[in-house]
């Protein structure tokens, strides 16, 4: 019974404890980092003046220390989201990476170029429809430059690179181990919207358009083997709704060349949860659909044939069952 509960029928660890494993070891090592800058940051803070621990109150400097603080801390998550299932992959389960979707970067900069565009184009498309139908105003059309601008650009690229390399790269290429298809699917994009589950603004639409832009990216890696469409996609469509329009993004606010506002939250708009609580975001999620069969139309990748394990492990038995 036990081993029933770790391992299938072909004799492999369940796809379920191999995600368990690497989720539980990213929440620890980024706990245990932020815990770690957290502590250096609070003696600076107390030690220069900028934190009175009798009033626990801050100085204008440390509340700027403080943010600066959270800015680091989301780049560290992203960074160890990156490279735990890169090394949990290369090293620990021992395949190669271009089997989790990774493949060299050169070899496939067409999907990634598309991806970039794809996301560029989906999300200005939501943007002029908002301010078409008075779903939103911009507050001045004359550009606000920030740091901002390049903090976030490289935090958003981290951000696509880590998601999509656990969520798609990762999650997906274990559970192909199972050879059900809607599985895979359903599974890793459940997962992904529910990473986002604590965000501010948070709501069953926010969640449903979470799940669908996760299946968009899976079905992305499914016809074509690689994840670097949805991690082109997943840059420019977070870069362009926050830093570029002035959106939330995914319920987190930040500086963008605009100042966009929501006078009022609607079902279009997504309110406090930015358009990705919306339904314009839900159309143009649908219409990706359309674009990405069409793109990759003449594509041959099998993605189950990709799990030589299984299918060996497959043949096996049925030679067993022979003899």
């Amino acid at each position: 019974m036990v081993i029933i509960m770790f391992k299938n029928k072909y004799g492999k660890v369940r796809s379920g404890w191999k995600i368990a494993a690497v989720t539980g070891i990213f929440l620890a090592v980024t706990l245990l980092l932020g815990s770690i800058l957290g502590a250096i940051i609070g003696v600076i803070l107390v030690a220069q003046g900028h934190f009175d621990m009798a009033t626990m109150d801050y100085t204008e400097t440390g509340y700027e220390m403080i943010s600066q603080t959270n800015i680091i801390g989301m780049f560290i998550q992203e960074i160890v989201m990156i490279f735990t299932p890169i090394i949990a992959w290369k090293y620990v389960m021992k395949r190669p990476l271009s089997n989790m979707g990774l493949t060299h970067v050169k070899k496939n900069r067409k999907d990634l170029s598309v991806g970039l565009l794809f996301g560029l184009v989906s999300m200005t498309i939501v943007f002029i429809l908002l301010i078409l139908t008075n779903q939103a105003s911009v507050e001045t059309w004359i550009p606000t430059f920030s740091s901002d601008i390049i903090v976030y650009l490289l935090l958003f690229i981290l951000v696509g690179l880590g998601e999509e390399i656990y969520g798609r790269g990762f999650i997906m290429s274990v559970l192909r181990q199972t050879q059900n298809i809607p599985a895979v699917l359903i599974i890793s994009s459940v997962f992904f919207a529910l990473l986002h589950g604590a965000n501010n603004g948070i709501g069953l639409l926010p969640l449903i358009n979470l799940a669908l832009v996760g299946l968009l990216f899976a079905y992305m890696y499914l016809r074509s083997g690689n994840i670097w469409m949805p991690i082109g996609y997943h840059i420019t469509w977070n870069y362009f709704q926050g830093n570029i329009f002035g959106f939330k993004v995914s319920g987190t606010a930040t500086n963008g060349l605009l100042t966009t506002s929501v006078e009022k939250n609607t079902i279009l708009n997504g309110g406090d949860f930015g358009p990705e609580g919306g339904l314009f975001v839900t159309a143009i999620i649908l219409i990706g659909f359309i674009f990405v069969k069409y793109y990759y139309r003449n594509s041959e990748f099998d993605f189950l044939a990709s799990e030589p394990e299984v299918i060996e492990a497959v043949e096996t038995i049925e030679i067993e069952n022979e003899d």
